[in-house]
């Protein structure tokens, strides 16, 4: 049976820096050490433990299964010697360090990025390291704070998942486009229009829509399919036809009038969730960083997000609103 020494604890705590930085080398920095007493620090729990906890190789560093379980133990021990030193410090220092954030490509280069600046001016003492990939990233084995997911699925079972904006889905058009073919009356008239497809949705892909409450779904008439959002706002744009898209990806266009809302009335059902989730690890102290960073997005996105005025403005043309609204 393993027998704690309070040695031990102390290494418990350099294994953990381990898994937040993601390298012997960065929590040697992080706590003004050496990368060898680091790495003999984690030997040392390894061998009290009787199991590996690590599994090493030249590009990386992952949790072992028997890692992962104890690492989220010795998360909670960490956060209340960290809730003692905040207290002991009489809760005065604010936010500071490396927040370490992951989104999607099309969410960072549409809407993420541009929101950085600001939040940097706000807490000055916190660094920002922003990760864009489309692939799922493990939040402990990354050493990532917060992961921004269009998708219900958050991967961990120890982890948080909360709302910061509503994720909506529009058609839209070109000017070009709709000069060219007319808008369709309806949602059957699709099948006549070309139709542009996010590729990963299968050959046989239909669209779907929410009629007060009543699903219903169009095969439509597929004219190009490419599985990049970004991709396919570019195509629209160009005159190429009717795309289903995120209103974070094509809201700014249609307020600006270079792209026409089609079917308005239609409420589209998207393939990636209803909610922009900031996913983070359960912790009962939440660190400073991470909290000011989701309170500043609940501040800034809100119900209606900024890449969403274009609804209100097309609300306050129509000079009410029903119960079918996507504002409701």
């Amino acid at each position: 049976m393993p027998d704690l020494k309070p040695r031990d604890f102390t290494d418990l705590w350099a294994f953990v820096r381990v898994v937040e930085t993601g390298s012997f080398s960065a929590a040697a920095r992080q706590t003004g050490t050496t990368k060898a007493s680091v790495s003999k620090a984690v030997a040392r729990l390894e061998s009290a433990l009787q199991v590996k906890l690590l599994n090493r190789s030249t590009r990386r560093i992952g949790l072992s299964e028997a890692g992962r379980d104890i690492h989220r133990h010795a998360l909670r021990i960490v956060d209340e010697a960290r809730a003692i030193e905040s207290v002991a410090a009489g809760l005065t220092a604010g936010p500071a360090g490396t927040l370490r954030v992951t989104t999607s490509m099309a969410f960072g280069n549409a809407q993420l990025a541009a929101l950085l600046p600001a939040f940097m001016r706000r807490y000055p003492d916190v660094r920002v390291s922003l990760t864009l990939t489309d692939r799922h990233v493990d939040l402990v084995e990354e050493g990532i704070d917060v992961a921004l997911r269009l998708s219900s699925d958050i991967g961990l079972t120890s982890a948080v998942a909360r709302s910061v904006a509503p994720l909506r889905y529009v058609l839209a058009a070109a000017p070009a486009y709709v000069a060219e073919c007319g808008l369709p009356p309806d949602l059957a008239a699709l099948q006549t229009h070309r139709c542009l497809m996010f590729a990963d949705a299968g050959p046989g892909a239909n669209w779907r829509f929410d009629d007060a409450g009543t699903p219903l779904q169009i095969t439509p008439s597929r004219a190009l399919a490419i599985n990049s959002s970004q991709a396919l706002r570019e195509a629209m744009l160009g005159g190429a036809g009717i795309a289903l898209l995120p209103t974070f990806v094509v809201g700014d266009d249609i307020r600006a009038g270079r792209a026409v809302h089609i079917l308005p009335a239609s409420n589209p059902v998207g393939m990636f969730g209803s909610h922009v989730l900031a996913v983070y690890r359960e912790n009962r102290f939440l660190p400073q960083k991470v909290r000011v960073f989701i309170d500043y997005l609940l501040e800034t996105l809100g119900t209606l997000p900024p890449w969403d005025a274009f609804l209100r403005a097309a609300h306050r043309d129509d000079g009410a609103q029903d119960d079918t609204s996507p504002l409701s």
